[in-house]
């Protein structure tokens, strides 16, 4: 795919994501170095209350000719991204574990980070949490998913908490009731274990 089908804004938030490894281009005499150093000015990756900077804005910040920035930034993706000689080395070497827990009803939501844990859990094992259940009504869960997202040099594992016990019928019935769309995506986040159960005839709510 070349750089002139992608969307600008992607492009530049896809550099932003790459604060370290965009920032190891300047000072090797590129033709972009101006315009890096003012698109990097500004965190706007992280800082969701920062806006992604128009064309404009880094013409007149960067003193490079408005017709030029489009190029640039294509250059600069190109080195970071597309090219795979010059594509800078990617070496996560540290990790956060996030705990994303959902008690009984379907409002009572919170996450935790954990800097350590002795033994990665799996799915489908139980873990008691003590630590909220006058909030989340309960201290048992079990793990439900676990997902990982790669941050610049930070691998994230995300374990996702569900209040109860697991039961693999029950864990294979969503994900049936998923893959046959037998109900909305933004079901499966919206409603409690309860609703999803009575909605998809399940157990009592044959």
């Amino acid at each position: 795919m070349k750089e002139d089908s992608l969307s600008t804004k992607d492009m530049l938030l896809n550099i932003g994501s790459m604060r370290n490894k965009a920032h190891s281009l300047i000072g090797n005499g590129k033709r972009y170095e101006d315009l890096l150093k003012c698109i990097l000015a500004r965190d706007f990756y992280h800082d969701e209350d920062i806006p992604v900077p128009s064309l404009k804005e880094l013409s007149e910040a960067s003193g490079v000719k408005y017709g030029k920035v489009r190029k640039l930034i294509e250059a600069i993706y190109d080195d970071l991204v597309m090219n795979y000689e010059a594509r800078p080395v990617f070496t996560f070497h540290k990790f956060r574990y996030e705990l994303l827990i959902r008690g009984y009803s379907k409002n009572k939501f919170l996450s935790m980070e954990v800097d350590q844990l002795p033994i990665m859990p799996r799915v489908g094992e139980e873990i008691s949490l003590p630590f909220f259940s006058a909030y989340l009504e309960t201290s048992h869960f079990f793990v439900e998913k676990i997902s990982y997202e790669l941050e610049e040099e930070v691998q994230v594992v995300q374990i996702w908490l569900q209040a109860g016990y697991y039961n693999s019928y029950w864990h294979y019935r969503k994900d049936k009731a998923k893959e046959e769309h037998e109900l909305g995506l933004m079901d499966f986040f919206r409603l409690d274990e309860f609703e999803l159960k009575e909605k998809l005839k399940v157990g009592l709510y044959r």
